[in-house]
């Protein structure tokens, strides 16, 4: 007997510890689930659902007597002449098939009236479009007109640069008679020897030019030992060939 007690509360304190063991790591789990913060706790079950969230409830006022009953009279009159006038069509609709006016016949009128409805609008259709083509046709010959005045004027443009270009060949080409090619290149070497060209020339305030005169063909005289101021020359009145200022003839200057 006392053997069996003992036994049985070892084995409920090895169950109490095994569930307490459980329950902590189930706890530590749970805890590292939900992470660091505790969620907010929202309204506790126990309580009712708020007002709002469950319905509203119109409550009518309580009207007077004399009015229910004027409005329950007003309800049946009008609905006694929806029934009257229901009977009156009918029996407008039953006289107008017995005369060949009926559904029948309307539907066939209202179809031969559409007939008619779509054969004016092809017709506005066909008038529109005529107007529309003669409209286009206009605007087309407009806009090839403004092509080709544009094209007139750009080949007016390119034979007036064409002719300009034919006179400017042309000159060049009376140009190039004095040309220095193979064929008088020695000619022209040796007029050039006998007849050298001067650019420079010096100025006065009056407007005067005094050019440099010209080079002697071969070197008179003990040449300079000064190689490097053989060219070097002072322009001035005492030698050369002076040029008036205003269009003035030009004649030499001896020293």
């Amino acid at each position: 007997m006392l053997g069996s007690r003992l036994s049985s509360t070892i084995t409920t304190g090895r169950c109490l510890l095994a569930a307490t063991s459980h329950a902590e790591v189930t706890g530590s789990i749970q805890k590292r689930q939900m992470g660091r913060r505790q969620p907010k706790q929202g309204k506790p079950p126990i309580l009712p659902p708020s007002k709002k969230v469950l319905y509203h409830v119109v409550h009518a006022a309580w009207q007077k007597p004399e009015d229910v009953e004027e409005l329950l009279w007003r309800r049946h009159a009008y609905n006694n002449a929806v029934v009257s006038l229901r009977e009156v069509f009918r029996a407008e609709i039953a006289q107008n098939a017995s005369h060949g006016q009926g559904i029948e016949a309307m539907k066939e009128a209202e179809a031969l009236e559409f007939d008619e409805l779509i054969l004016e609008n092809q017709k506005r259709n066909e008038a529109k479009r005529a107007a529309r083509e003669s409209r286009e046709s206009e605007a087309t010959k407009e806009t090839k007109r403004v092509i080709l005045d544009e094209i007139h004027v750009e080949l007016e443009k390119r034979n007036l640069e064409k002719k300009a270009a034919e006179e400017e060949v042309k000159r060049a080409i009376e140009r190039s008679s004095g040309f220095v090619d193979r064929e008088n290149l020695e000619k022209k070497i040796l007029e050039a020897l006998e007849k050298p060209t001067i650019y420079d020339f010096a100025i006065d305030r009056a407007g005067n030019k005094y050019f440099v005169p010209q080079p002697v063909k071969y070197q008179e005289g003990t040449p300079t030992r000064q190689k490097g101021r053989l060219y070097d020359q002072t322009l001035g009145t005492q030698m050369g060939m002076m040029e008036e200022a205003a269009g003035g003839e030009k004649r030499h200057l001896e020293q």
